[in-house]
């Protein structure tokens, strides 16, 4: 699948998707959420790594402010949104996110939405929506699974831009490698991956996702029932 926003390529179980605006430091449109979230859908029936990326100097400045009102409601605009996150919470495999230059808006929403996140040192990140008007209501849905309250707020609300470095101690972000090296990091985890049982990383990721949300007493007698039911399906 490839357009002029969108590339995707799969190959051994393997999926590649890059943002290809790189003239617009990889805004995004209408247009390319739609085709995210059908890439997303086609990734999660053919591939089990998926690796997303950023043509150029940005990963993504978030939504395309420039783009001319759609012609729908509010509510099925930002249901396009809505759609590319259950598409991307949905996908079974490992996501791994490879970010570089600036993140953006949405574009930290994609990267806190996957599993994984190499960021380059100097890659930079901002929850700009606020001063740009407009209360991001799907990243405060989402990023108290990764940051507490006050460092959640404090992102929100005063929409300042964080380096690389706080992005990982927030949690946004699991490495920081250099930025020359991006790409080839990004790949060698990929290949490590790879390497791996696809159906032992479903399975930890499942478990990951599943366990946060019990309450700590409750969790040794959740393991014990889902390791004695991986040993006995390998699913």
């Amino acid at each position: 699948m490839t357009d002029q926003t969108i590339a995707l390529t799969i190959a051994d179980r393997i999926a590649r998707l890059e943002l290809r605006r790189p003239a617009d430091a990889n805004a995004v449109t209408g247009a390319m959420i739609g085709a995210l979230t059908d890439a997303v859908a086609r990734v999660s029936a053919e591939a089990d790594i998926m690796l997303i990326s950023g043509a150029g100097a940005d990963f993504s400045v978030g939504r395309d402010r420039t783009e001319a009102p759609a012609k729908s409601t509010p509510y099925e605009a930002f249901e396009r949104i809505a759609a590319l996150n259950d598409a991307l919470a949905g996908f079974p495999g490992v996501a791994l996110a490879a970010v570089q230059g600036r993140a953006f808006g949405l574009a930290v929403g994609l990267v806190m939405r996957c599993d994984l996140a190499l960021a380059a040192e100097d890659a930079r990140f901002a929850l700009d929506e606020v001063k740009l008007g407009i209360p991001p209501m799907f990243i405060m849905a989402q990023i108290l699974d990764h940051l507490p309250p006050k460092a959640a707020a404090d992102l929100v609300l005063t929409s300042r831009e964080i380096a690389a470095a706080e992005a990982r101690e927030l949690g946004i972000v699991s490495r920081l490698v250099p930025a020359a090296g991006l790409h080839d990091s990004a790949e060698l985890l990929v290949a490590e991956l790879r390497s791996r049982d696809p159906a032992v990383l479903r399975a930890s990721k499942r478990y990951l996702a599943a366990v946060r949300e019990l309450p700590h007493a409750a969790r040794p007698a959740f393991a014990l029932v889902e390791q004695a039911r991986f040993a006995e399906t390998k699913r």
